[in-house]
């Protein structure tokens, strides 16, 4: 996994953990309906450094990791 992230990515990964907490599963086609069409490229590279995983149903999901990461920052004052 890539820790190396822009502060654009750790925004869509955060969103995405949002959307999850609100019971929702969004997909790419949903960031991009929300947010506009330049997230496509950002959540490629998500997906390619290992912070977010597709299911079968081609929704969006925070990896283990980042799901680890995000809690670890929570946990020490961060965003959420």
């Amino acid at each position: 996994m890539d820790f190396n992230i822009t502060a654009e990515e750790e925004t869509l990964v955060l969103r995405v953990a949002e959307r999850h907490e609100a019971g929702d599963s969004p997909t790419d086609d949903d960031l991009a309906d929300e947010l506009g069409d330049e997230v496509r490229p950002q959540l490629q590279r998500l997906l390619e450094k290992g912070w977010l995983v597709v299911d079968a149903d081609r929704s969006l999901a925070l990896s283990k990791i980042a799901q680890a990461a995000i809690s670890s920052r929570r946990d020490v004052g961060g965003p959420g």
